[in-house]
C-alpha cells in the first residue's frame, strides 16, 4: 500500500519566506529609525548612553568658559531665598562689569517686572511733595532730593537695566512655549531670528515668553532656554533652534557664539542646522568647566588678582546650582544636570563642531549597512553544512557590524542604528534553524516509510527443511507397526 503524500507547506511556514520575514524585520527597524529621526531609537537609548559615556572620550576642559553659580553657599551669604530681588542681581551684575568678561551669558528669565507697590507710594509722595511747593525751602529740598535718590536705588527693574547697558555684553535667555501664549519678538529686538530653515527643526512653539522690555532694549543678544528632554527624563540633543511664526529662533547657546565669533557664522550655523536643528550631544567630564561662587564675586574687591584671572575676557554663563532649585532632567549616564552648565557644553559641541550626527547620510548607511549584513547572512547561511557553523556565522557578522556602529560613532560622529542588524541577524538564524529541523524530521519520516515497505521475514522454518523432513520420515511405516 502506497503511503499518502503530504501536501505542499504552508506559504508562512516555508523556510524561505521565514528566512525573508527575519531579514524584513531588521531592515524595517532600520528604515524606521531613519524615517523617524535618526538613532537612538526607543531600545537603543541605553545603548548610546553607554557609548556617549563610557566610549567616547569626554570633551577637554575649558579654559576661556567659566560659571558664575548661585550656589547654596551664595544664598546663605546674601540672606536671600530665591528668586533673588533685581537689585541683587543689579549688584551681581556691577561686580562682573568690574572683570571685563567676554561675555555675559544669563541662564535666567526677567519676564515679570517686580513689585511697584512701595515705589508708586513714594513716587505720589514726592510728586505731592515737590506740588505743594515746600522744596522752596532748602530742608524740603534736600528731603526731596533724598526721597528721589531712594526710590532709584530701590528700583531694581530700573537699575538692572543700567547695569546691562554698561556691560554691554548680555545675552539673555527667553523661553519658547508649546502651548497658548507668548508672541513673537518685533524687528530689532535683541532676540533675533536666524537664517535656518525653519519648517524641519525638531523644535517648534507657538510663541516666545521673553524679559522685559528695558532690559532687550539693554541686552546685547538673547537665545532661548529649552532643552529636549526624551520620555525616559534624559538629554540626549539640544536644540539650537526653535521655530515660531514660521521663523527659526536661536538657543542661548547659538545667540552666544554667533555675538562672540560673528566671522565665523556660517559655519556655526551649518553645525547647528544638523539633524533638523537638534543634534545629539557629546558630553563633558565632571571638571569640564571651571566654577565660582557667587559669594566670591560679590566678596571680592575691584583689584581682585584672582577673580580677574578668573573671569577676564571669559564667556561668563550665570545661573543657578543651589540644591533643589535646578531642573531635574539628567544627561546619559549622570546625575541632575543644572540647564546653565548644558547650555555651556552645547555651546562648546558647536564652536568645535563637534557634535553627533545621525541623520541624513548616516541614517542612509545605516539602512544600507543593515541590508549588507542581513544579505551576507542569507547567502553565507546556504554554503554551512551545519546548524553550528550559521550560529557562528551570525555571531562573526554580530561583531563585525557593532564595531563598525562603534568607529563611526568614535570617529566621524555617525550615530548609526545597531539595535535593527542585530535583531536581523537573530531572527534569520532563528529561522534557519527552524527550516533545518523541520528538514531532519522530514528526512527522518521518509526513512521510516521506506523501510516500512519491507516488512520482516516469517519466523517459521522454510519448506523442504529439517522440520518437513522429520515429518515425512514419521509418516512411513516403522518395523513392528501395528498397520504393517
Amino acid at each position: 500500500m502506497t503511503p499518502t503524500s503530504r501536501g505542499p507547506l504552508p506559504l508562512l511556514s516555508s523556510p524561505p519566506v521565514l528566512r525573508g520575514l527575519g531579514a524584513g524585520v531588521g531592515l524595517l527597524l532600520a528604515v524606521g529609525s531613519a524615517v523617524l529621526g535618526g538613532a537612538p531609537g526607543p531600545g537603543e537609548r541605553a545603548l548610546y548612553d553607554f557609548a556617549v559615556s563610557h566610549v567616547l572620550s569626554p570633551l577637554p576642559p575649558t579654559a576661556d568658559l567659566v560659571l558664575v553659580e548661585v550656589d547654596d553657599r551664595a544664598l546663605a551669604a546674601l540672606g536671600e531665598r530665591w528668586p533673588l530681588s533685581r537689585a541683587t542681581w543689579a549688584r551681581v551684575f556691577q561686580a562682573l562689569e568690574r572683570q571685563r568678561p567676554a561675555a555675559v551669558v544669563v541662564d535666567i528669565l526677567f519676564d515679570q517686572p517686580e513689585s511697584r507697590d512701595a515705589l508708586d507710594l513714594g513716587e505720589d509722595v514726592l510728586e505731592r511733595l515737590r506740588g505743594s511747593g515746600l522744596t522752596d525751602l532748602p530742608a524740603a529740598a534736600k528731603l526731596a532730593s533724598d526721597l528721589e535718590a531712594r526710590l532709584h536705588a530701590q528700583d531694581g527693574d530700573a537699575r538692572l537695566a543700567e547695569t546691562f547697558s554698561a556691560l554691554g555684553t548680555v545675552i539673555l535667555g527667553s523661553m519658547a512655549l508649546t502651548d497658548e501664549g507668548g508672541g513673537i519678538p518685533p524687528e530689532g529686538d535683541s532676540l533675533a531670528p536666524v537664517p535656518l530653515r525653519a519648517d524641519g527643526l525638531r523644535l517648534k512653539a507657538k510663541g516666545l515668553s521673553t524679559n522685559l522690555a528695558p532690559l532687550r532694549l539693554t541686552a546685547w543678544g538673547s537665545g532661548t532656554l529649552n532643552v529636549l528632554v526624551d520620555a525616559d527624563g534624559v538629554i540626549r540633543r539640544y536644540p539650537y533652534a526653535v521655530e515660531a511664526g514660521g521663523r527659526a529662533w536661536p538657543s542661548l547657546a547659538l545667540a552666544t557664539a554667533l555675538r562672540l565669533w560673528p566671522e565665523r557664522s556660517e559655519a556655526l550655523l551649518r553645525v547647528a542646522a544638523t539633524d533638523d536643528g537638534a543634534p545629539l550631544m557629546r558630553l563633558p567630564s565632571t571638571d569640564w568647566l571651571p566654577r565660582v561662587s557667587l559669594a566670591d564675586v560679590l566678596a571680592a574687591g575691584p583689584t581682585s588678582v584672582g577673580l580677574d584671572l578668573a573671569l577676564r575676557e571669559k564667556a561668563v554663563f550665570v545661573g543657578v546650582t543651589a540644591t533643589g532649585l535646578h531642573g531635574q532632567s539628567t544627561l546619559p549616564g549622570q546625575l541632575a544636570v543644572p540647564g546653565v552648565e548644558i547650555h555651556a557644553f552645547a555651546m562648546d559641541n558647536l564652536r568645535s563642531g563637534r557634535v553627533l550626527r545621525a541623520t541624513g547620510w548616516p541614517a542612509l548607511l545605516g539602512v544600507l549597512e543593515t541590508a549588507a549584513v542581513l544579505a551576507l547572512l542569507l547567502w553565507r547561511r546556504g554554503r554551512a553544512r551545519t546548524m553550528g557553523a550559521v550560529v557562528g556565522q551570525a555571531a562573526v557578522l554580530l561583531v563585525a557590524h557593532t564595531a563598525f556602529v562603534g568607529w563611526l560613532l568614535a570617529d566621524p560622529g555617525w550615530v548609526v542604528p545597531l539595535l535593527p542588524g542585530g535583531v536581523g541577524l537573530a531572527l534569520v538564524t532563528l529561522a534557519e534553524s527552524v527550516a533545518r529541523t523541520e528538514d531532519l524530521q522530514r528526512q527522518r519520516g521518509a526513512l521510516k516509510r521506506l523501510f516500512g515497505r519491507f516488512p520482516g521475514e516469517s519466523s517459521g522454518p522454510p519448506p523442504g527443511g529439517p522440520k518437513a523432513a522429520g515429518d515425512e520420515e514419521s509418516s512411513r511405516s516403522l518395523p513392528g507397526d501395528s498397520r504393517r
